[in-house]
Formats: C-alpha cells, structure tokens, sequence
C-alpha cells in the first residue's frame, strides 16, 4: 500500500522514532516506516495528540544529542 506523504510528516515520524529523515529513506528513495521505536511503540499504537507530542518531545532529544556532538567536536 503506498500513498503521498509530506515531508511534515515524514519529519514527525523520524522525530518520533529518534532517527534522522535520512535513516528512513532507503536507496531508491522509498520511505521505510521501522517496525519499532526506541520507546516501544509502533505509530499506530497511539492517538494522533500523542504522536504529536512524542514526535515533539524525539525532536528535542535529537536537538540536544546534535548539540552534544557539536561540543564534543570543539
């Protein structure tokens, strides 16, 4: 089943899985949704405020660990 995704979208769930966008795009540029996320749910296991909110939240927490990185490197 496929179906047009925005890349709003496609950034909430990179953000709600931890990864970076990149990491669900494969070689022929097809969008790959993982099975699990590092916190264990599946995005269709949670109502849309929710997904919302963790995608927020895994946004923060990829912000920090950039930051981090950044710091590490000076």
């Amino acid at each position: 089943m496929s179906r047009e995704i925005s890349i709003i979208e496609m950034e909430q769930i990179a953000d709600f899985y931890l990864v970076d966008l990149i990491d669900l795009v494969d070689e022929e540029v097809i969008f790959k949704i993982p099975k699990t996320s590092i916190h264990g749910l599946r995005h269709d296991e949670v109502s849309k405020q929710d997904f919302k909110s963790i995608a927020e939240f895994g946004r923060i927490i990829k912000n920090y660990q950039k930051l981090k990185n950044l710091t590490k490197e000076l």
